[in-house]
């Protein structure tokens, strides 16, 4: 069972890949027109592999919460578990500024579309610098009325694990003067958070309450972690139990 488990594994990694470069190479021409043509390709290859996970590894998700997504700009701040919540994000919103490690660059082809379309470019080796850059591209994007996606912790955490929340996120907040959602969710029940092992089930995301501009550091990052981490452990809770 293990040993077929483990090539079916490796056939829906090799799909995946497979596809995603198909997608990347047939949208290059999309990289001589408007940004937008660019956003919407990676909205399409963003719903092709949500539908994929659904139909050939029996992963589904539900979505909560809608009903707390304001018209207008907003930080959405969300727990991080596996590779399944960035695609999902970009496939949800049709043209949300992902805020990325700047390593997904160099990612073949891929990497050009997320130029292209205006990603936001994260150094955490930047310190202060990276941190104006970021308020900088965050304010271009609230021009345009895009959802910025940001991860908190900066990085995936597994199931019970909670990393320290990067001030990127306060950044934001703070200086956008704009709402933050913060999400929970519990991907890494289904989804290995250092791999690509998928597990059938489904997947839920929970859009929170906005909080609101005009709190203090300390009062929105104490909220907004102990928001995000609560309801996290009760999504998790649910799907193991």
């Amino acid at each position: 069972m293990k040993i077929k488990n483990k090539i079916f594994s490796i056939i829906s990694i090799s799909l995946l890949i497979l596809i995603t470069a198909i997608i990347a190479i047939l949208g290059l021409p999309c990289l001589a027109l408007p940004r937008e043509y660019t956003a919407k390709l990676i909205n399409f290859w963003s719903k092709i592999m949500l539908s994929f996970f659904k139909n050939f590894d029996g992963l589904d998700w539900d979505v909560q919460g809608i009903n707390n997504i304001p018209n207008g700009p907003f930080v959405v701040a969300s727990k991080h578990q596996s590779v399944w919540d960035t695609i999902f994000f970009t496939a949800f919103f049709s043209d949300a500024a992902m805020v990325l490690k700047r390593i997904i660059i160099l990612i073949p082809f891929y990497g050009l579309h997320a130029i292209k379309a205006k990603m936001i470019w994260l150094d955490r080796k930047g310190h202060s610098k990276a941190l104006k850059k970021l308020i900088k591209q965050g304010e271009n994007c609230k021009k345009e009325k895009r959802p910025i996606v940001i991860f908190p912790e900066g990085t995936r955490s597994r199931v019970g694990q909670k990393n320290k929340y990067k001030p990127g996120v306060t950044a934001l907040y703070k200086f956008l003067n704009i709402p933050c959602i913060p999400v929970a969710l519990n991907s890494g029940v289904y989804w290995e958070t250092k791999g690509l092992k998928r597990n059938k089930g489904k997947i839920i995301v929970k859009f929170m309450e906005p909080i609101e501009p005009g709190l203090s550091r300390d009062e929105f990052e104490k909220k907004l972690e102990t928001v995000i981490e609560n309801e996290t452990e009760i999504l998790v809770e649910s799907a193991i139990n």
